[in-house]
């Protein structure tokens, strides 16, 4: 019978693995098969951008714009703020090329290659009714075998018949709905942007294309029904030169900054990825050394209680980032402002509700700033001692961090009773240092005797005594 058990289990186990095997290999894929490109073709080694999105071959069906064969959409995990506007993405291989996949870094796009971005503005009419409209285009077209890239904008008419080539920015007003309250409305400025005012995010030092990349790819995308992982999708299709195979779970992967069930310092630092870190990195803007890329640990973005080179804004102690405090912080402060100091500088006049709050929780988060001396960052996550202890007015609590991550700190009374988190939120790695002055949660003074401070980690949970002595 104990034999029967064992071949039971695993038999079943074996089943479970062959179910597992072959769910994976039935994992849905959005597009089944390959066309080449044929249509949306520009070389502007030879010749120009085309005048007008009707004869660039984008569409096969301008007036339903229903996009031409060979031409793969595609979406982001983490948006670029554009004032409230809704995107569609494209990309565009010359026939059947291919694209030199990295995992971490930049793809190697083929020559001529052309990357489309399309906006639509929620536009409201004058009995208020909302329509969601396409203003503009924009290309980024690979100039040859280089590496060279270059951006052109089309700007569609009233009837959103066609859109024209702009050889010069300018900028139009648009009665929309506002994303700060969507059941009211606002006149939006809104930048067609020109050329040379592309390299102003497209930058050399993220390799100019900002989208397509596998963190922002490596995610679902709904192929008209079909939801299925864009890096599966596209693997499938041979779009790459290498077969990166179907486990994506290791890759990079920005989290969407929308998503209330994701930690806030994952949105936060997505969010900045992607839509500052492409300035903000090593190599690239000389006013500010700072680093906003999410691969970087927070203590080595150059922005923890480090002064702003820019104007304060009325921070009382500016700093770019104060843990805890954003409303003294720059780094919040520059995407609330509308003026000289705005971030971002260049197409935006609306503040971003969305990323605004996350970025300001997550600062809030980060309690207690960190102070670690050269060559002795701590070895393990523990609860120093405190002193004085005994103490009277006040006394200082030391605890250290192996590791960024979450930490309480928590005081009870003798019987267990809580009376109050002292500290709780988001740590950097280090040795960190908290005040009592012998106050509750209310402000009011405990009475003399034994107190504990608690600990609490990821993994570490530790328990100290206290002394107040009045």
């Amino acid at each position: 019978m104990r034999t029967r058990r064992i071949l039971h289990r695993r038999t079943l186990c074996l089943c479970l693995i062959l179910v597992s095997a072959t769910l994976r290999a039935q994992s849905p894929v959005g597009i089944e098969t390959r066309v080449p490109n044929t249509s949306l073709l520009i070389d502007l080694v030879n010749g120009d951008a085309p005048e007008t999105i009707s004869a660039s071959g984008l569409y096969a069906q301008i007036d339903e714009r229903v996009i031409a064969p060979g031409i793969f959409p595609f979406g982001v995990n983490t948006a670029l703020w554009s004032d409230g506007a809704h995107k569609t993405r494209f990309f565009a291989l010359p026939g059947d090329s291919q694209i030199e996949f990295s995992r971490d870094g930049d793809w190697a796009f083929p020559p001529n290659s052309v990357l489309v971005k399309n906006f639509h503005l929620d536009l409201v009419a004058d009995d208020g009714s909302v329509s969601r409209q396409i203003v503009e285009t924009r290309f980024l077209v690979k100039v040859g075998d280089t590496f060279e890239w270059k951006g052109f904008s089309y700007q569609w008419n009233e009837d959103a018949t066609d859109a024209q080539l702009l050889f010069t920015s300018r900028t139009e007003s648009y009665r929309t709905v506002d994303p700060a309250d969507p059941t009211r409305s606002r006149e939006t400025e809104y930048l067609f942007p020109a050329p040379e005012d592309c390299g102003r995010c497209h930058t050399f030092g993220v390799g100019q294309v900002l989208g397509p990349r596998t963190s922002q790819l490596n995610g679902d995308f709904d192929y008209d029904g079909v939801v299925a992982n864009q890096l599966a999708t596209l693997n499938h299709l041979g779009v790459f030169t290498q077969d990166i195979g179907g486990d994506y779970d290791e890759f990079p992967r920005l989290t969407d900054h929308h998503d209330e069930s994701a930690p806030i310092a994952d949105r936060a630092r997505s969010y900045l990825q992607a839509n500052c870190a492409h300035c903000h990195l090593p190599g690239g803007l000389r006013r500010t050394e700072i680093d906003l890329r999410l691969q970087t640990p927070l203590d080595e973005m150059g922005i923890v209680d480090q002064e702003s080179g820019v104007d304060d804004l009325g921070a009382e102690d500016r700093r770019i980032l104060r843990p805890g405090d954003p409303q003294n912080s720059v780094l919040l402060l520059r995407t609330l402002d509308l003026g000289e100091q705005r971030m971002p500088p260049v197409a935006s006049s609306i503040i971003d509700p969305v990323g605004t709050d996350v970025l300001s929780r997550w600062i809030t988060s980060l309690a207690t700033p960190t102070t670690i001396a050269q060559g002795r960052s701590p070895t393990s996550s523990s609860l120093l001692s405190n002193y004085p202890n005994p103490f009277n007015a006040s006394t200082t609590i030391r605890y250290s961090m192996t590791v960024d991550g979450p930490a309480t700190l928590t005081l009870f009374d003798a019987t267990g009773r809580r009376i109050r988190d002292l500290v709780q939120g988001v740590h950097l790695a280090g040795n960190h240092v908290a005040h009592w002055d012998g106050r509750d949660l209310d402000g009011t003074s405990v009475a003399s005797g034994v107190y504990l401070v608690r600990l609490t980690t990821a993994n570490v949970q530790q328990t100290h005594r206290l002394s107040l002595l009045k």
